[in-house]
């Protein structure tokens, strides 16, 4: 890329946006409780309002992959990510009816809890640490991808920007507890969501309008939005979208202990659905922008391809060029938008350190440690905390060295959270699932996906098709810059839409199950937990639905599970729901916590 410098209200833009999160953490350390309670540090005392809620669900989500690279995705495949946006009214539909019920009456700090109570200590152990794993993992990953982008564009020290990135996000998540994280959040989307806006508004305007934009996109064959075609090697086909795509959405939103968490912040029931609602919509928008933005880059750079030219090695760098391009006679701007950045990484690290923080605690401390009292726990909570932001750093740190393992390391670690959703499934709806049905289910899905994907990968069966790159406009000499590994090509030439670093894959080889979409992996695990867990649940040793704890069910199955089988409550045996409901409380068809039924 072009040399390119940032003024001094840039820096400052960018300084205080970190200043401003850490101050929110040291506010919420100093003020209320001061987070002497676990119920206060992971769940604001459960007295959390709805819109900040929602807020810091969406950019809990909003990771930094969203903000600099998904422009870049939509730049070279085109805008079927937009699809995404409805998958999360089905997921936002899903979760309210059938996961946020469980797991929030249950008042859990940990949703894990659910897994240990349910299926047993087996079950948590192997799903919490793959989660840990995979989290711990990620983290690096996003801080080193947030601290690259933002080094390069500002010519700071890599590792000094992982450090201050790490130590920031660490800082007012330690001091400040769940209260810290989400007002933060709020803050953070305020900044992300201003330079999305930025850089849509203005290279439209830089385009020509909106609709020149869009006639350089069709021009470009990047106006369908919409792929029927059911293949499900296609990567963003609307099957897949709607398939996968929802699943993997059910599954963060409706079962992984960052949500579960806002959730349970909740004064009510109603108003954690309506977090999930807006929440959902919220995330969705999210990803909107950025496939709008990508639109927009392309609409750009529609005559003159960067990536076919080598100012740029990556679609990933395709948002730092851009921003240098428009804003570069602009002070300030630029600085919102690396403002963004930080923003997106603060808001997803300082998420997952807290919800580590609650994992490793109330699987850990709290069951090893018994007798400790609140105070105590509370603080060594904040300990673990502060230990787990180091941990995120010494992992950035890591992958600048590691990088290709690190992302395979998050490939496999997705894979081994996939099945968790299936496990859930079976726990909710399946009153005669037990221990060993989970298991057997989990297992049987590792096994298959960590198969397709191992062989997608020896056998490269896995690519994805760009579309049309053009450099028929570069003849002025605007664009003609070239890097490292890469050769300009000539207008009118036949090699437009590759490079030779990037050469058009030959497919006649490939192993169709190989092949499959990454987004199918949620399909495939689902299927197959819910199926093997179902099946082996009627294998003899199985103890019967009726050793199911109703609470443990979704409201719909639970009301029938106490309909159909007979309970007893204080020694009067109960055959039918008219006599049940003489004893046990309902309020919106859950059993009152105090009217637990026992069982027989």
């Amino acid at each position: 890329m072009a040399e390119f410098a940032l003024s001094i209200l840039d820096y400052v833009i960018v300084v205080s946006t970190l200043l401003v999160s850490a101050f929110i953490g040291t506010f919420f350390a100093l003020c209320g409780g001061r987070q002497q309670t676990s119920e206060e540090y992971f769940l604001g005392n459960r007295r959390m309002n709805v819109i900040p809620l929602a807020i810091s669900m969406t950019v809990t989500s909003a990771s930094i992959t969203q903000y600099l690279s998904l422009p870049g995705e939509v730049y070279v495949l085109g805008p079927q990510y937009a699809l995404m946006f409805l998958n999360k009214l089905i997921a936002a539909l899903l979760t309210t009816i059938f996961f946020l019920p469980v797991f929030y009456r249950l008042r859990l700090v940990s949703v894990y809890q659910y897994y240990d109570d349910r299926f047993g200590i087996i079950v948590r152990y192997i799903i919490v640490v793959t989660e840990v794993v995979y989290a711990l993992v990620s983290m690096g990953s996003v801080i080193f991808a947030a601290s690259l982008a933002v080094s390069t564009i500002m010519d700071v020290n890599l590792t000094i920007t992982i450090i201050i990135v790490g130590t920031v996000s660490a800082f007012y998540t330690t001091i400040g507890g769940f209260k810290a994280v989400v007002w933060a959040d709020v803050f953070q989307a305020t900044i992300m969501l201003i330079g999305l806006l930025l850089m849509i508004i203005i290279g439209t305007i830089e385009v020509g309008g909106a609709s020149e934009g869009w006639r350089r996109a069709g021009e470009g064959q990047r106006t369908q939005l919409v792929d029927f075609n059911p293949d499900p090697t296609l990567i963003y086909s609307f099957w897949t979208i709607m398939i996968g795509g929802t699943l993997i959405a059910s599954m963060v939103n409706g079962t992984k202990q960052p949500m579960i968490q806002r959730y349970n912040a909740c004064k009510t029931e109603s108003e954690a659905k309506l977090v999930a609602w807006l929440g959902l919509i919220g995330i969705g928008v999210f990803q909107l922008l950025p496939v709008v933005c990508g639109l927009v880059i392309y609409a750009y750079y529609a005559y003159c391809d960067p990536l076919t030219t080598g100012r740029i090695k990556s679609p990933d760098q395709l948002v730092a060029l851009f921003m240098t391009d428009i804003f570069q006679n602009t002070p300030g701007l630029p600085g919102i938008v690396i403002a963004g950045a930080f923003s997106a990484a603060l808001s997803s690290i300082s998420s997952i350190i807290n919800s580590l923080a609650a994992i490793i605690g109330e699987t850990i401390i709290r069951g090893y440690l018994t007798g400790v009292s609140e105070k105590t726990y509370t603080c060594l909570i904040k300990l673990l905390s502060a230990f787990i932001g180091l941990i995120s750093i010494c992992m950035a740190l890591i992958t600048s060295y590691l990088g290709g393992l690190i992302q395979l390391g998050l490939t496999l670690g997705g894979i081994l959270g996939a099945p968790g959703l299936g496990v859930v499934i079976l726990g909710i709806f399946v009153p005669r699932a037990d221990s060993r049905s989970a298991v057997c289910g989990m297992l049987t899905a590792l096994a298959i996906c960590l198969t397709i994907e191992v062989g997608a990968r020896v056998t490269g069966s896995r690519t994805a098709m760009g579309l049309p790159l053009s450099t028929e406009g570069c003849g002025d000499g605007m664009y003609n810059e070239t890097s490292p590994g890469f050769t300009t090509t000539t207008p009118g030439s036949n090699e437009e839409n590759t490079t030779p670093d990037n050469p058009v894959p030959d497919v006649s080889s490939h192993i169709p199950i190989f092949a499959i979409s990454p987004l199918h992996y949620s399909t495939i695990s689902t299927l197959l937990t819910v199926t093997i867990g179902v099946l082996v649940s009627y294998l003899p040793g199985n103890k019967g639905p009726e050793s199911c704890d109703p609470d443990h069910l979704t409201p719909m199955v639970q009301r029938y599970y106490l309909k159909k089988y007979s309970r007893s409550a204080d020694g009067v045996q109960l055959t039918g729901i008219s006599d049940i409901s003489k004893v046990v409380g309902f309020e919106n068809g859950l059993v009152e916590s105090e009217c637990r039924i026992r069982h027989d």
